[in-house]
C-alpha cells in the first residue's frame, strides 16, 4: 500500500523541495532519458514530468529499457527503488496549474513480478520528507497543500487548479 502528498507548486516553490531532498542524501533521476542509461540531475527543477528520488547505491537496481525507435531509456514506475516525484505544471495560456504527487509504495517489483521490500532507509527518509513537507506547506488550495509563491501567484494572476 502506497502512501502519496498531491500539491500545487512552481519552481520557486520546489526549490525548498529540492533542498530538503539533498538533505536527505537522495538522487533524482528522470522517468525518460535520452540515454540509454539513467541520468543523475542536479535538481527537481527540470524538464522532466516525472522524477525518481532514490540513494545513488540504488542505481544499480534499476530494470529500465532503451527504447532504441524512440532514443529514451524508459523505466517502469513498479520496477524501481524510489520515490515518485510528479510535478505541477504550469499552463500559463490556460491560467492552469496542474497537481503534482509525491508517491511511495514500500516494495517494488522485479521483472519476474516478485515483490522486493525497499530499503529501511529508504523507508525512514521518506517519512522524514512527507513530515517535512506537511509542516512546511500548510497553506491549502482545494485541500491540497501550495507553497507560498505559487499561492500568491495563483491569486494575482487569477489562475485555476486542475486536478
Amino acid at each position: 500500500m502506497g502512501k502519496q502528498i498531491n500539491f500545487f507548486m512552481l519552481p520557486e516553490d520546489v526549490a525548498e523541495i529540492d533542498v530538503k531532498v539533498k538533505e536527505l542524501g537522495l538522487t533524482i533521476i528522470a522517468e525518460n532519458m535520452p540515454t540509454e542509461q539513467p541520468i543523475v540531475l542536479n535538481s527537481l527543477i527540470n524538464d522532466s514530468k516525472v522524477l525518481y528520488l532514490m540513494f545513488k547505491e540504488d542505481l544499480k537496481n534499476i530494470e529500465g529499457k532503451y527504447i532504441e525507435s524512440q532514443k529514451y531509456f524508459w523505466i517502469h514506475p513498479m520496477h524501481i527503488p524510489a520515490i515518485e516525484y510528479c510535478k505541477s505544471l504550469n499552463l500559463q495560456e490556460d491560467k492552469l496549474i496542474t497537481l503534482g504527487r509525491i508517491f511511495y509504495d514500500k516494495e517494488f517489483y522485479n521483472q519476474q513480478h516478485n515483490y522486493i521490500p525497499k530499503s529501511e532507509i529508504l523507508t525512514k527518509n521518506t517519512e522524514k520528507l512527507f513530515r517535512w513537507f506537511k509542516s512546511k506547506f500548510k497553506q491549502k488550495i482545494e485541500g491540497y497543500p501550495i507553497g507560498n509563491y505559487t499561492y500568491n501567484f495563483v491569486k494575482q494572476n487569477n489562475f485555476v487548479s486542475s486536478q
